[in-house]
């Protein structure tokens, strides 16, 4: 056994592969860097020179016992919180955005570890029921197997 569970390692391998070589976006002409956030802030709410913004956050783990007495199918929901900059199109913004996650999530594979890793879908970010315009949430997940006994790396 390891000290480092699976899900944790996918994490951090799925948020480095975002980081990789950074991200930037067009804002009137002009390349502006994506701020990588380590923590999401209360309320969403980031003053402006922070933005353009992403957040990478586990939402959930399934397990799937199945037939199998020898691996578990355990899948792991990661999203990914697109934050655009106000002034000019906050939509095209998210939508290139969005593009150089995608790349990046597609370039890494399946992280060395997961049987596959697929974007599910793509939605305005809400806070308190209220959408939060500017805002765009990534839902990716990513399956992998371990035995039983041992959900470490």
């Amino acid at each position: 056994m390891s000290d480092i569970l699976i899900a944790k390692e996918l994490r951090h391998r799925f948020r480095a592969a975002i980081l990789a070589d950074g991200i930037s976006v067009d804002q009137g002409g002009d390349a502006v860097a994506v701020e990588i956030l380590e923590t999401l802030p209360a309320g969403w709410v980031l003053k402006d020179e922070k933005l353009p913004a992403l957040y990478v956050f586990a939402t959930g783990e399934g397990l799937d016992h199945g037939q199998s007495i020898s691996e578990v199918v355990r899948s792991l929901s990661l999203a990914v919180a697109l934050m655009a900059r106000p002034g000019g199109d906050p939509m095209d913004q998210l939508d290139d955005l969005q593009l150089a996650v995608e790349k990046k999530v597609l370039a890494a594979g399946n992280f060395g570890l997961a049987q596959s890793c697929r974007l599910l879908s793509v939605e305005i970010a809400r806070n308190q029921g209220a959408a939060i315009i500017g805002t765009r949430i990534m839902n990716y997940e990513i399956v992998f197997g371990v035995t039983p006994g041992d959900p470490s790396l």
